[in-house]
């Protein structure tokens, strides 16, 4: 759950909120041209949609170290790269490279640690 100012827990998947954030999700989706992030975005909706299918046929909370791993971290990857992508398509100046592979999930937090100490001269 995510706490969203004013005492007021945002809870998509066991929530009242999930019709909205999946509809959002699915907006997303339908927005982007990428054959491959379109797909990511339905994946993790659907990914989703299961967990909070089995919330509700069972009244037993998610496995939220599998959330994490299946749902979240998915997430917040296409996220970046949805905004990468916008940033490329609307900028004369991309900072993004245009043929930019994404890093392997594997190797992203160790990506993400080495840009973090490059920037601080380290």
């Amino acid at each position: 759950m995510f706490n969203q100012g004013g005492g007021r827990e945002f809870a998509p998947l066991t929530g009242e909120e999930f019709r909205q954030w999946s509809d959002r999700l699915r907006d997303v989706e339908e927005m982007v041209d990428d054959p491959e992030l379109r797909a990511e975005a339905a994946r993790i909706r659907e990914r989703a949609r299961g967990v909070r299918a089995e919330f509700k046929r069972h009244s037993t909370t998610p496995q939220w170290d599998i959330v994490q791993e299946q749902i979240a971290e998915p997430l917040v990857e296409l996220r970046k790269r949805v905004a990468d992508e916008l940033l490329r398509r609307t900028s004369r100046q991309a900072i993004v490279p245009l043929d930019r592979d994404p890093v392997p999930p594997q190797y992203s937090e160790k990506t993400r640690q080495y840009y973090e100490r490059l920037g601080t001269g380290k």
